[in-house]
């Protein structure tokens, strides 16, 4: 194998001598262009709607749009089914975030533990996904988002405050959101799942915010350009925020971020009361407290 690339520019990394890599770098450069599509098709739906136009000209748009979606994510388990390499197949079934969708999709898993008998991957992934149909089926688990991930604060927590600066320099605190529902969204420019996860956030964000909502992204991009472009690209227009100091960035210890996109609902006195909220999971829990 041979790599060729930029330290401080890993995602133009050049490999070659790998099929299973060349893949993988086809598959996430699929997943980035469909993602800003779906964006962009999402503004332009977003757009019909608060031009008011008529439902029977804005609710196919819609439909059509959440069409394209679920095929976005089926073609998640297209990819693990026809891919020789049990890595890509393992890492094409973590893109989809719905976990319902996955326990939805036993053959899919069933058929890599078949081809993969002895691969350690697909065991540990089979394993996990065991246990949350399990817990599904026992009732565990927070009803809105699922299991809550593996940060340091939890539901029913008051979110830690901090301070970072906005793309224009001007310091925005979390404590300053106060009085507002807020979705607290770790993302960043480089990461593939964040990118595809924006289309919702933005949906969410169009339906929600005349109701006292609001979101704040915390970047842990490293470069500037990068994050605004990213910000601009996948129309993000919300409060965004980033010291830019990639994982050492001061909020990373603070919640325990160990992997990107993770999220927490804040209701108006800053206590978390959901965490890792996707899709329509995010849709469904705010219809809930924005009633």
């Amino acid at each position: 194998m041979k790599l060729e690339g930029d330290v401080n520019n890993l995602e133009a990394m050049k490999v070659t001598g790998s099929e299973a890599t060349s893949e993988l770098q086809q598959f996430l450069q699929d997943i980035s262009k469909q993602s800003i599509a779906l964006t962009e098709e999402m503004r332009k739906v977003d757009s019909l709607h608060g031009a008011k136009v008529p439902d029977s000209v804005f609710q196919p748009q819609l439909a059509a749009i959440q069409k394209k979606e679920k095929d976005f994510e089926q073609s998640f388990f297209d990819v693990a089914e026809k891919t020789k390499n049990p890595a890509n197949a393992v890492f094409a079934i973590s893109q989809v975030r719905n976990p319902e969708e996955i326990i939805a999709h036993k053959q899919v898993i069933a058929g890599l533990t078949t081809r993969f008998p002895k691969n350690t991957l697909v065991k540990s992934m089979t394993d996990k996904i065991a246990e949350l149909e399990k817990s599904n089926q026992t009732g565990a688990g927070d009803a809105a988002g699922g299991e809550e991930p593996s940060a340091a604060v939890k539901v029913g927590q008051e979110a830690p405050d901090f301070s970072l600066p906005d793309p224009n320099g001007k310091t925005i605190s979390l404590k300053s959101l106060r009085g507002k529902y807020v979705l607290l969204d770790f993302w960043a420019s480089w990461c593939g799942p964040c990118r595809q996860e924006n289309p919702n956030v933005v949906r969410a964000f169009q339906q929600f915010k005349g109701k006292n909502f609001t979101i704040l992204g915390v970047s842990l991009d490293k470069t500037k350009d990068q994050w605004l472009a990213a910000i601009a690209k996948d129309g993000l227009t919300w409060n965004h925020v980033s010291d830019l100091k990639f994982w050492d960035s001061s909020v990373v210890p603070l919640y325990g971020i160990n992997a990107i996109p993770t999220n927490f609902l804040l209701d108006p006195q800053g206590k978390v009361i959901a965490t890792d909220l996707r899709g329509d999971d995010l849709i469904a829990k705010l219809q809930q407290v924005l009633k």
